[in-house]
């Protein structure tokens, strides 16, 4: 997969807050897609979403499938 190459004036950065399990992932996974910077939409439970690259992220998706 290729990504896109921005320059620094054309970053925005966004904060989206909530609790567990309200949908952030989802949500900004789908603003991605619909904008077309992203050609599918990952998956939460599989980490194969854009936003879940950390090490410790993934870590956590997966040890928390095991808990609940």
């Amino acid at each position: 997969m290729c990504m896109k190459v921005f320059t620094t004036d054309n970053i925005r950065n966004i904060s989206l807050l909530g609790h567990r399990g309200s949908g952030k992932t989802t949500l900004i996974e789908s603003i991605l897609y619909v904008k077309d910077y992203i050609k599918r939409k990952g998956d939460v439970e599989n980490g194969t979403t854009v936003s879940d690259f950390d090490k410790e992220e993934i870590r956590r998706i997966f040890f928390n499938q095991y808990i609940f």
